[in-house]
């Protein structure tokens, strides 16, 4: 090799490789920001750690008043009424029924608090006529015999609601030497901290919307908890709009569900929920949609759409969402409606969230850490909670 390299000049590629110095902007681009809304929200609400793997809560409301006529109908000036087997502890004797389609009126006699009641037909002005599957009937009030005996109580049953708690687990391993090396942005294992503890809070959100509610004990180690989502416990307020969203059919779904539970809702939507609603106000539909940037539960949301009842209701857009597809074979057209004060997180006991370091087994070189958190969510009275699906 010659000492000397004779040249009219240097080029870029005669220099060295490792000669040059690296242009490296130090700030990290990254695809996905953390949009983990849910779960700062729950964090930050008052919540109480789980002493055991198993929560239970319980939940009541008052007797029901309305009865559904259940397949088979009744015939025009019929005596007798059939009713399933949940409606039947609504209604008692001496009750006054009204068939909210035909509008002719009942006064049950005999068989109050069973499947088989007889009944007065045409009780009022009302002229009898046939019933259908699926007509409603109001009960009214009792009308009581004069001097008559204490009449039979009506008891709303309690419902017990539970779930487990899950362990979630993110890890991170380097070498003790990658550990040592300089490098742009900042050195190895704390730029992967950061991006594991999104990463792990990411993992709360899923479980928080799409969770499975499961336990399973194989015997020995093998025991396994998983946490119940929104996705499981909605069931009463569930639509599937299969197709476009309009605002009719929003604001009709939300009369449904704002009219149980607290005023204190919020709507979480992928992106192509996200999209009809912000379209309402250039397609004539009406002022649905009022963009906004301000903090609900101390996180930012993306506007506030308006409800019946004079609501409004923050609306949070979950971006990632839009990496899975619409419609009814996917999430991203879903829109949850929550209602945050029957939403609790509960940790377990010395297990929330916690950066565990030192993971790595003795004499390797290596350093290991995790994040850790075991929780579980009580999610009650899941008909103040509702869920439109199938959106595209």
């Amino acid at each position: 090799m010659p000492d000397i390299a004779a040249g009219a000049f240097l080029t870029t590629e005669e220099s060295l490789a490792d000669e040059k110095v690296v242009d490296m902007d130090p700030k990290m681009r990254k695809l996905d920001p953390d949009t983990t809304q849910f779960t700062t929200m729950t964090s930050r609400a008052p919540s109480r750690p789980a002493t055991r793997e198993k929560v239970l809560w319980l939940e009541e409301q008052y007797v029901s008043n309305v009865v559904t006529v259940p397949a088979g109908g009744y015939t025009s000036g019929a005596v007798a009424l059939t009713l399933s087997a949940a409606d039947a502890p609504s209604v008692a004797n001496q009750d006054v029924l009204r068939n909210m389609r035909t509008g002719e009126a009942f006064l049950v006699t005999a068989g109050g608090g069973t499947t088989a009641l007889t009944v007065v037909p045409s009780w009022g002005p009302v002229a009898s006529s046939a019933g259908i599957a699926g007509d409603k009937l109001l009960v009214v009030a009792d009308a009581q015999k004069q001097g008559a005996d204490l009449p039979p109580m009506k008891y709303s049953q309690r419902v017990l609601g539970y779930n487990y708690t899950q362990i979630h687990r993110t890890v991170w391993n380097f070498s003790g030497t990658a550990a040592a090396i300089e490098m742009y942005g900042g050195r190895e294992p704390g730029k992967e901290a950061a991006r594991k503890l999104v990463e792990h809070k990411r993992k709360i959100e899923h479980n928080g919307f799409f969770g499975a509610r499961e336990f399973v004990n194989a015997g020995g180690d093998d025991v396994t908890g998983s946490a119940g989502g929104l996705i499981e416990f909605i069931q009463t307020n569930r639509q599937d709009v299969n197709g476009e969203l309009t605002s009719d059919f929003l604001d009709q779904f939300l009369a449904t569900v704002l009219a149980k539970g607290s005023s204190d809702k919020m709507m979480f939507t992928g992106t192509t929920g996200a999209y009809y609603i912000s379209r309402f106000n250039r397609s004539g539909q009406g002022a649905f949609w009022q963009p906004s940037n301000e903090r609900v539960h101390g996180v930012q949301v993306d506007g506030f759409l308006s409800g019946v009842y004079g609501t409004l209701i923050p609306v949070v857009v979950k971006k990632e969402w839009s990496n899975y597809p619409s419609g009814d074979n996917g999430y991203n057209g879903d829109i949850f409606i929550v209602d945050m004060s029957n939403i609790e997180r509960r940790p377990l006991r010395d297990r929330d969230t916690k950066l565990l370091t030192n993971r790595q087994n003795p004499g390797q070189d290596r350093i290991a850490a995790e994040y850790l958190t075991e929780m579980t969510w009580a999610i009650a009275q899941e008909k103040t909670h509702g869920l439109l699906t199938g959106i595209q």
